[in-house]
């Protein structure tokens, strides 16, 4: 499989981007919410395979000491596959020498991003709003 990644969001491909979301059970996000969430990220890598968006990550930078990574997502067909592995792997070197890159695993995922060289923090911290995700995330 010939796959492409670029390296800046494209709002024609915002309804492929949801149909990723929503196929992997993320039902929150709607057409106007991940416009913003991809304009605003600092760094973008959105994978294809013949035109069709197939997977992505976001992440956000200070340029200088810190980034966290968000939303890696690979349409469900593709799973498997290693492309999440590539993304992530891209997004890495895209976002350069930084003391500190975070990321948040979905529950079941940790070793996933383990094989990437993430490790689990002794100080992580979050605060979050929704009490469902408080009580997946937080200890």
């Amino acid at each position: 499989m010939d796959i492409k990644y670029e390296y800046q969001f494209d709002i024609n491909d915002v309804d492929e981007l949801i149909h990723i979301y929503h196929g992997n059970q993320w039902l929150g996000h709607n057409q106007e919410e991940v416009i913003t969430l991809f304009n605003t990220a600092t760094h973008v890598i959105i994978a294809k395979s013949e035109g069709k968006v197939i997977g992505f990550a976001r992440a956000m930078s200070d340029g200088v000491f810190n980034a966290a990574i968000y939303d890696v997502m690979v349409d469900v067909a593709y799973q498997s596959r290693g492309i999440g592995y590539k993304i992530v792997h891209e997004m890495l070197a895209y976002l350069g020498e930084l003391s500190c890159i975070h990321l948040i695993a979905t529950t079941g995922n940790e070793s996933f991003y383990e094989q990437l060289g993430f490790r689990k923090l002794k100080t992580g911290m979050a605060v979050y709003t929704d009490v469902k995700l408080k009580d997946e995330y937080t200890v």
